[in-house]
Formats: structure tokens, sequence, C-alpha cells
């Protein structure tokens, strides 16, 4: 039975601007699936399948859009143009006809294909989609099924692609892509990281990472792409712990997902805009990565001194392997080697024990990422057990007592003297390592508030030593 839509439902400008260049040309994937289902988009991505002469091609669609474009190989030669609000992707088919090529693509849902010419014809309304494995109907019942039965053998990248899709459009999986997944999923670690990354990201943009991971879990490819926290399980809940690890850490993501980042400004107040989204939810993830390599049991406890440590070390290879970017695998050390630091200073405020030189030496040392530090331990401190859940109000109470101290010590905390006229009091003819150690050491005490005037600064500069730095705290004051 024939399947036809009304035309306007695929019209896109910039596809009336081109489609004189084709001879043939399908519009095919992701934008016809968006287009069916109305996912409205500020942005466009227009994939077209063609038999023509892609260099001919190319040619007449740089002259009509007024752009260059590039190259790139993936299962097959693509030709790219990226304007404002659209990205254009040009392949030749796979296969001889359309119904070969669409054989070819992952999910039902992704090949249903359009002939362009039929979207200008001037006297019909409607489309016809081509849709010979039923996608179309897989789009009405919500599911996730692959074209064939050799689909996810073929790309085991797929089992990801399928993952993404079902978090992104809130369907469900077919029990043909469960089986596929559950079977292939070794061969993830023969796959491309490049390809997985590109899912991963994607699937970090979708608000539902957590749901993402754990489904990654059931078809046993979460370790195959995250193969540091293949132990997680093995750690079973203690202390204050309900849950075992790979539980906490997944709660942990999800805490950040669906608290955290909708109460941002409630728990940062103004710092809040320093948070981004994707690369903390990776931080989550790997937060304990070093428990397994450092549990012990003491008086019928388990221990874990040092996982802090040794687990920003692994995390920091992990987002290396995975080519996560500099700021990322910064960001995830600093955060994951510091995390417990907020639950420490706590502890001391609750004592009535906490100084300003502990506040300022943890803004210090987590420095550029002290907020995404605090934020993530309000994830942290909820996935610990349902009480710490309920008390999380009390938490941030103090998490705004340690903001407070930042704005009104630390943000704009700048030196009484400069590097120079440290070296002019020392007598010192060149620069020195001496000269940042004094100037870090001033600073602390100008925060906490020891130095509060030039004339402090100069007393401690000059009784400060290098060799005998507790002889400068005595010299402070005089």
């Amino acid at each position: 039975m024939e399947k036809r839509v009304h035309k306007l439902t695929f019209y896109h400008p910039v596809v009336e601007k081109i489609a004189a260049c084709f001879e043939k040309a399908y519009l095919v994937g992701g934008f016809v699936r968006d287009r069916l289902l109305r996912v409205p988009k500020e942005s466009v991505d227009i994939d077209i399948t063609t038999p023509d002469d892609l260099s001919k091609v190319k040619n007449c669609v740089s002259r009509a859009l007024n752009l260059s474009s590039f190259t790139f190989e993936k299962e097959k030669t693509v030709v790219t143009f990226i304007g404002n609000d659209f990205r254009i992707d040009i392949s030749n088919l796979y296969g001889k006809t359309v119904k070969e090529d669409l054989l070819k693509r992952d999910f039902t849902i992704n090949a249903i294909a359009v002939d362009i010419s039929e979207l200008f014809l001037p006297f019909n309304d409607d489309v016809l989609l081509i849709d010979p494995f039923g996608g179309f109907e897989d789009l009405q019942k919500g599911l996730i099924r692959p074209v064939a039965a050799t689909s996810i053998t073929d790309d085991p990248v797929r089992i990801v692609r399928g993952v993404r899709l079902k978090v992104l459009l809130d369907f469900e999986y077919h029990s043909s892509f469960l089986e596929q997944s559950r079977a292939n999923s070794e061969k993830l670690e023969e796959s491309a990281v490049e390809r997985i990354k590109e899912e991963l990201i994607k699937i970090l943009k979708t608000g539902r990472s957590a749901e993402a991971f754990r489904d990654l879990d059931y078809l046993d490819a979460f370790v195959r792409i995250f193969p540091e926290l293949s132990d997680l399980e093995k750690i079973p809940p203690s202390g204050l712990h309900q849950y075992n690890l790979k539980e906490h850490t997944f709660r942990t993501v999800e805490f950040l997902e669906n608290y955290c980042f909708e109460k941002k400004e409630e728990i940062l107040l103004e710092f809040s805009e320093e948070i981004g989204e994707e690369e903390l939810k990776l931080v989550a993830l790997y937060h304990d990565v070093g428990k397994p390599l450092t549990v012990k049991e003491k008086d019928g406890k388990l221990t874990f001194y040092n996982h802090d440590r040794v687990g920003a070390e692994i995390a920091k290879k992990a987002f290396i392997r995975l080519g996560l970017g500099k700021r990322a695998v910064n960001l995830g050390f600093k955060v994951i080697r510091h995390h417990l630091r907020p639950f420490f200073l706590y502890n001391l405020f609750k004592k009535e024990q906490l100084s300003n030189r502990a506040i300022y030496r943890f803004f210090r040392d987590t420095e550029p990422y002290s907020f995404h530090t605090l934020f993530h331990s309000v994830a942290d401190w909820m996935a610990t057990s349902t009480e710490m859940e309920k008390g999380v109000d009390e938490f941030i109470d103090f998490i705004h007592f340690l903001l407070r101290f930042y704005r009104e010590r630390l943000k704009d905390l700048k030196p009484l003297l400069s590097g120079r006229e440290i070296m002019e009091i020392k007598g010192f003819d060149k620069p020195n390592r001496c000269v940042g150690v004094i100037k870090k050491k001033m600073l602390e005490l100008q925060a906490i508030g020891r130095i509060k005037t030039i004339e402090d600064a100069i007393n401690f500069v000059r009784g400060y030593s290098c060799e005998n730095p507790d002889k400068g705290r005595l010299d402070c004051n005089s």
C-alpha cells in the first residue's frame, strides 16, 4: 500500500534552491524521520543521496548556495555544505537503486526516502514515501528496529546510535535490536573511537544520558566503551553508601541531569554560568573509578584511601583515549582529584572547625574548576543514600556559604605587591622561584585577612624566607 504525505512536510528553502542540480536525488535519513515526527529544529541536517556525478553536483550546489564545500570519507564519499542554519550531506547511492541504498542503512526509521523532484511538481500536493522496510509504521509505534538481520554486525557503532535515538525520541527497542546488540557488543572494542565519541557527545546533549548509560550496560556495551569502569559493580554498599558503586555512579549522573542542571542557578547562584553540561556528566561517570583499585578492608569496613588521586589519573587517560579535548581532560582530572574536598570542608563546618585558610586553599587548588567541583558534589551527595538525598538542602546552604566567601574575598582578589616590587624588597636582580612562592603566600594571607594593607604586605615580604617559610608567619604582622 502506498504511503503518501503532504509535500510541505519536507519543504526547505535550501532544498528548493539546489533541486535543479540533480537529475535524480532523494532525501533520506534523519531529515525525513524528523520531518515525519514534526521535530522542531533551529538547524537542520539534510541528507541527500543520488546516482548523479558527485563532482558536477558539488559545483552546481556550490554556485546555487554561494558556499564552498568539504569532502570526507565515511562509508562512502560525502560532500558537505554548511550554512547558518543547515548542513547538507550529499553522497552517491549504496548500490544501484534507492531500495539497495535503504537496505544498507541502520534502522527502519532512517530508511525512508523521498524523491526530491516530487516536491516541486506543480500539480500534486503529496509525495510518495519510499519505505520498503516499514519505517513509517515503526515511527508511529515508536520502535528502534534494525533494517536487516546484519545491520549491527555490519556496524557495531549502531548499538550506541540506537541507544541515542531511543532516548532522544523517547522510543522503545524492537526485540531484534536487543538481540543483535548483545550478540555484537564485543565488536565495539574494535570500532573507531572517533565514531563512538561522536555518538557519545550526542547522547550527553539529550538530557537522558543516565538512561542511555543504563541501556548500554543492559546491552553489555557499557564496559566496551568505558573499560576503565568494568569493576564498579564489584564494590558493595559500605559506610554511608546505600548502593553498590555502579548504581551510585549511575545515580550521580541521574541527579546531575534531573536535579542539579534544573536547579543550576539555585545551587551556584551567579556563578552558574561557568558550568557546561556534557563534560560534567562524564566526570560524574568516572568520579569513583579509583575505588576498585584502592579498596581495602579495615576493622570490618571498606576503605578507599587515595581513590581520588588514583581515579584522576585513570580518568585523564580515559578522556584522552576518548579524544575529548584538552579542556575536558583538565576539567575531569581536577574535579575528580578534588571531588572529596567539599565533603571534608562540610564536616569541618558542622564541627565548627572550618578555617578561612581551608576554604581559600580549596578554591586555590581547584581553580579554574572550583564551581564545577562544588556542583558535582551535590549530585554525588544525593546519590549516596536516600537519607542524604533528603538532606541536600542543608548541603546546598553550605555551598552558598563557600560561594559567599569566594564572592567577598576571592572574586576580585589581587596581590597588593607586584612581582617586581617583591624583587626590589628582597634585593633579587632577576625573577626566580621564590618570587612566585612569596606572591602565592601573600595572596593567601590577604584572603584570610592576615594582610590588609600594603605596609602589611611589605613587612611580610621582608620577613619571609623561602628556605624557612614558617618564619614569614611571624613577620607578617611586625
